[in-house]
């Protein structure tokens, strides 16, 4: 317990903060993504539901030829029914398991359409992140770079050198002048990219390698498959008999209280009728009338077609096709899961290398300005040695840039989210 609430105590000063990923949250992308994973939960709801209720009424203008024709008359004109059913699923089986297991691999798909549009997302917020800090680096070494060609210039100019070796300074002045316009233009590109993905002003938060769960891939493989092995069930069934099972109940002559149930679904039905006109008693030749009371029905239904049988084999095929893909998937994961963490390796050696590189940079700059401070360098070799640890800066922050869009590649692979992202 008292590392939970040191752990929450390092996160409160963060989350007030904020950090640069925050605008993802609103992106429409993410919106769009978030809508439709709450429709296909909705749709799960609404397949999983126990019970409906199902009101049906019918009505009819009657006609009559009557013998005698005095009869007519007497008969109704119009004649109406409601019924009032209730159906019922304790368990899910047959056509209604299918219909959950469909609702439940589309619910499967938004969320993995969910985790793959906040993936791409994060990964062009990082991307974006890492060119707008490369190219303030890009502005400052080109300014430092205007500012050492202007100074050799001006030493050229004071020492009186030759006409070649002026024209050479007025040249490296006017490349690097244009550097740095080139390198300003790249900054405004590098802002406008980064609207809507990521806040500027504010730290990227830490992105540790990710856990390596399945791949995205791997998975929408796997629905495919299951989403076949349903198709197939389907259509065998299709073959099977059909048994309808019925109970009546006849109060009068105007109501009926029914019991059904079926074998594809095996759903109870409740259902109340109220007819008018009520249905009258019938007549025996030899005198007198009688009226049912009560009624058991079973019916039985089959059809064969020769379309079942290859709507059975294409099913089939479907589902070996699924299989297919599936082992195709996992080998292109295999191999894509290796090249991938490949490359992190050598963005890793080459960030190592941009952080050595600095560091010696950094220890030139120091040397030099002593050397100057003695006397025995000039101003224009510390020109020099700031421009070189500028650009062993910019270098590491491409390293660094290049080993976060590493890192999210596998993030994409994984269709894993980073805390900090995910609503």
């Amino acid at each position: 317990m008292a590392r939970l609430w040191a752990l929450l105590f390092l996160l409160v000063p963060a989350l007030a903060s904020g950090h640069a990923l925050v605008p993802l949250r609103e992106h429409p992308l993410l919106r769009q993504a978030q809508a439709l994973l709450e429709a296909a939960r909705k749709g799960l709801e609404a397949q999983a539901a126990p019970l409906a209720l199902n009101l049906q009424g019918n009505y009819a203008r009657l006609g009559y030829e009557c013998t005698p024709a005095s009869l007519c008359p007497s008969l109704p004109a119009t004649g109406g029914s409601l019924t009032l059913s209730l159906v019922l699923t304790p368990f899910p089986f047959g056509e209604t398991a299918d219909g959950l297991a469909r609702a439940q691999i589309a619910y499967r798909r938004a969320e993995l359409g969910y985790r793959k549009a906040l993936t791409a997302l994060q990964a062009q917020a990082v991307a974006a992140y890492g060119r707008h800090r490369q190219a303030l680096l890009g502005v400052e070494a080109a300014t430092k770079g205007v500012e050492l060609a202007e100074k050799a210039l001006e030493a050229a100019r004071k020492r009186q050198a030759n006409a070649k070796e002026l024209r050479e300074a007025e040249l490296a002045l006017l490349e690097a002048q244009n550097r740095l316009e080139e390198a300003r233009r790249g900054l405004e590109l590098a802002k406008q990219a980064a609207l809507g993905l990521v806040d500027l002003e504010r730290p990227l938060p830490e992105i540790p390698p990710p856990k390596g769960s399945t791949p995205l891939a791997l998975e929408e493989a796997r629905l495919s498959v299951a989403e076949a092995e349903i198709a197939y069930g389907s259509a065998l069934r299709a073959l099977l008999p059909q048994v309808q099972a019925s109970y009546l109940l006849y109060p009068s002559g105007n109501d009926t209280l029914a019991l059904s149930l079926s074998s594809r679904s095996l759903q109870p039905t409740l259902s109340y009728t109220r007819q008018d006109p009520a249905r009258q008693p019938t007549p025996v030749p030899s005198g007198g009338s009688y009226r049912t009371q009560e009624e058991l029905r079973l019916s039985l239904s089959l059809t064969l077609s020769p379309g079942l049988l290859a709507a059975l084999e294409a099913a089939n095929l479907q589902k070996q096709g699924a299989e297919e893909a599936l082992r195709a998937a996992e080998i292109q994961a295999h191999l894509q899961e290796a090249s991938l963490r490949h490359a992190l390796q050598g963005a890793e050696a080459a960030l190592a290398l941009a952080q050595r590189h600095l560091a010696a940079q950094e220890q030139a700059l120091e040397e030099t300005r002593k050397r100057l401070a003695l006397g025995l360098e000039s101003p224009l070799g510390l020109l020099q040695a700031e421009l070189s640890w500028m650009q062993a800066r910019l270098g590491l922050a491409q390293a660094e840039s290049e080993y976060r869009n590493r890192l999210m590649e596998l993030y994409q692979f994984y269709g894993e989210l980073l805390p900090e992202v995910n609503p």
